[in-house]
């Protein structure tokens, strides 16, 4: 039996719509493992659900409310400092619930936007906050159902992207690869950080200077590691595909793994003790409560989490 902790996020997004797309699903696998919703104090409902304080013993579906005060009434789609500061604590309740009981975490979307605009300075996302929380480095894994992607850089801004690489833990990334459940010894092909994998060094020297030394600590732990490999034809049909690639920096690896997976794929975070999955989508705040949310990216992080031992 798996204990599941689901962070709500930004309430004035799609997510109650998600939760309730999937609830037959939620019902369906309450039956043999123990899922709490982790929620805050305002309008938007799951009635279906039974509300619990705290964790309980036995299987189901479950909601635990967080925090006090006079419930906020919120608009689906309008998002506002408060829905920004109940997504962040709602996140930071759901990390001390796994602390204290165990399990894996959902989180689903919340908006970065509005949590700064809250107060929370420095949010850069859940993998930095699971990172700071855990005290110890994360990095994330968009996986879908034929691709792997590691972006060596997240939420950062484009002109910092070197300077974060020259600083990044190549020891700990090779450590979280070969722990994960959800990968076995994987073929790694990496991709260049400038065009045409720097031509040699004719339009860049990154390839062979910092990329060249951290791909070196993967090979020395007998990881299966190609490239640089040219970033514009990595993903065409009739390339080689490798088990996980190494992008260096978010949109080089998210654009064609959304591109190719579509709604199916899931952000996948490694380095923890435990399995964090969330939607590979954001809030959609401009189609809440339009009824035309889709739930296939939470089924697929429900059925990623019990499909694992």
């Amino acid at each position: 039996m798996k204990t599941i902790f689901i962070s709500e996020g930004d309430p004035t997004s799609i997510n109650y719509e998600l939760l309730g797309s999937s609830f037959p699903l939620l019902t369906s696998l309450g039956k043999k493992h123990r899922i709490y919703l982790i929620r805050g104090p305002h309008n938007q409902t799951l009635s279906q659900a039974k509300q619990v304080t705290k964790p309980v013993d036995e299987p189901g579906f479950y909601t635990i409310g967080w925090g006090s005060g006079k419930p906020k009434s919120f608009v689906l789609g309008k998002p506002s400092k408060s829905s920004g500061k109940m997504a962040y604590d709602t996140l930071l309740a759901t990390i001390d619930f796994q602390k204290q009981y165990g399990g894996d975490i959902i989180t689903l979307p919340l908006s970065k936007e509005w949590v700064q605009k809250a107060g929370v300075k420095g949010f850069r996302g859940h993998t930095e906050t699971l990172a700071e929380a855990y005290k110890r480095p994360t990095f994330m894994m968009m996986s879908g159902e034929k691709w792997n992607v590691i972006p060596l850089t997240t939420h950062v801004p484009l002109k910092d992207v070197v300077k974060e690489l020259k600083n990044f833990d190549w020891k700990e990334l090779k450590n979280a690869i070969l722990r994960s459940p959800y990968l076995n010894h994987p073929t790694i092909g990496y991709l260049g950080l400038n065009p045409h994998a720097g031509e040699g060094g004719k339009i860049g020297t990154e390839e062979t200077t910092i990329l060249k030394s951290g791909v070196g600590v993967l090979r020395k732990a007998k990881l299966a590691v190609e490239g640089p490999l040219s970033a514009d034809s990595a993903f065409l049909p009739g390339a080689k595909v490798y088990d996980l690639y190494l992008a260096g920096y978010h949109d080089q690896g998210l654009i064609p793994f959304k591109l190719l997976e579509g709604k199916k794929g899931v952000n996948i975070t490694l380095g923890l003790d435990f399995t964090r999955v969330s939607p590979d989508h954001g809030t959609a705040f401009g189609i809440a409560g339009k009824g035309c949310a889709d739930p296939t990216g939470l089924i697929s992080c429900l059925e990623r989490l019990v499909e694992t031992k």
